[in-house]
């Protein structure tokens, strides 16, 4: 089994040029990175038009964190010299679980279970006006998972660009000392950002996602 995830950035065509580049800057650090990069499959990260992304994940139990780690680093992104505010920019993220048949150097132009999973989920997804959403085929396990993630679209609906910023880092797995390092503020503040986000409700959520991969999906 394999993972794909699709996504694309809402909204995109009322970014302007510089906005845009921020956005691929953001994007293109979440798979540069070490984190982002050694679950990839050789070839299976790409950009199309500067706001649709699409990757391919040999490791399935891994996928929802990447896809928060995208969702994060979006939320992030500062249009405006207020970090206190709500995000500004959002990502629209589907998740297919599935065989892959047709792998071609391109992620692009594969094809299979996966591929299908994810691209007509995010679909559905416009229609339904939903940001996070998972397809693997196995109708018990899509039906918990839905469930989950919409009450995780409700916590990230009260995230702050401070939120984005504390869980992006959360998320590459540096703790609170490295983080407040990194951000330039105390440990004591990261660690109330961390309670605002929700971090704790969304750590058992990849918990039990990663309970669910491998007892029921490999």
């Amino acid at each position: 089994m394999n993972a794909v995830i699709t996504a694309d950035v809402i909204n995109s065509t009322k970014l302007s040029a510089n906005e845009e580049s921020k956005v691929l800057e953001a994007i293109y650090a979440v798979f540069d990175s070490d984190s982002g990069r050694s679950n990839a499959t050789e070839g299976s990260f790409h950009i199309k038009r500067g706001d649709s992304i699409q990757v391919e994940l040999h490791d399935v139990a891994e996928a929802l964190k990447l896809a928060l780690r995208l969702k994060a680093a979006i939320n992030k992104i500062t249009l405006k010299s207020d970090t206190k505010t709500k995000p500004e920019v959002d990502v629209r993220v589907a998740i297919g679980v599935g065989s892959i048949t047709g792998k071609r150097d391109r992620v692009d132009e594969s094809t299979g279970e996966a591929y299908t999973n994810s691209g007509r989920t995010l679909d559905s997804m416009k229609k339904n006006k939903r940001t996070l959403a998972i397809k693997t085929g196995i109708e018990e396990v899509d039906a918990e998972l839905d469930t989950e993630l919409k009450l995780l679209e409700v916590i990230a609906a009260g995230w702050k660009v401070t939120s984005a910023e504390v869980l992006y880092w959360l998320l590459q797995g540096k703790n609170e000392a490295e983080i407040g390092s990194i951000l330039g503020i105390t440990q004591s503040a990261i660690n109330q950002r961390k309670k605002t986000a929700g971090w704790y409700g969304v750590e058992a959520l990849l918990a039990r996602f990663d309970e669910i991969v491998r007892g029921k999906i490999r």
